[in-house]
C-alpha cells in the first residue's frame, strides 16, 4: 500500500519539473488564448468597437459556413438515398414475387419430407392400435 503522501503529491523532482512545465506550457497558453476567444467573440458581437458590425458579419458568415456544408452534406446524402430507394422499389416487385415463389416451394418441399418421415411411425402406430383393439374385444 501506499502512504498517503506519496498519493497526494508527487516526491520525485521529475514528477514536480513535470507538472510545473504542464503548467506553463500547456494549461496558461490554453486558458489565455480560450480569454481572448472569448473576448474577441464579445466584442464582435456586442458591437462596442469601431467596425464591429462588419466584424459580427463576417463571425457569423464563418460561424455559418462549416453548419452550411455538413448541411449540404446531409443533404446529398438523403437525396442519394431517395433516389436509391426509388430505384430499389421498382426492381423489387420482380424478385421478391420470384423469392416467393423459391421460398414456397422449399416450404412445401419440406412439409412433404417431413410428412414422409412421419408416414411410417404413424402407420406402426396405428397398425398397433387396430391390432390392441381386435384382441380387446375377445
Amino acid at each position: 500500500m501506499e502512504n498517503k503522501r506519496s498519493v497526494d503529491r508527487p516526491t520525485h523532482a521529475s514528477m514536480r519539473a513535470h507538472q510545473r512545465q504542464f503548467a506553463w506550457q500547456i494549461l496558461v497558453p490554453f486558458l489565455v488564448m480560450a480569454g481572448l476567444i472569448v473576448a474577441g467573440a464579445v466584442l464582435a458581437v456586442t458591437g462596442k468597437t469601431p467596425g464591429s458590425r462588419v466584424l459580427a458579419d463576417v463571425s457569423v458568415i464563418w460561424l455559418l459556413a462549416p453548419m452550411l456544408f455538413f448541411a449540404l452534406a446531409i443533404l446529398v446524402f438523403v437525396i442519394t438515398i431517395i433516389y436509391g430507394m426509388a430505384k430499389l422499389l421498382q426492381l423489387l416487385p420482380r424478385y421478391t414475387g420470384k423469392a416467393q415463389g423459391i421460398f414456397t416451394r422449399i416450404s412445401t418441399g419440406t412439409r412433404q419430407a417431413a410428412n414422409g418421415a412421419a408416414k411410417p411411425i404413424v402407420w406402426f402406430r396405428q397398425a398397433g392400435a387396430v391390432i390392441k383393439s381386435i384382441f380387446k374385444l375377445k
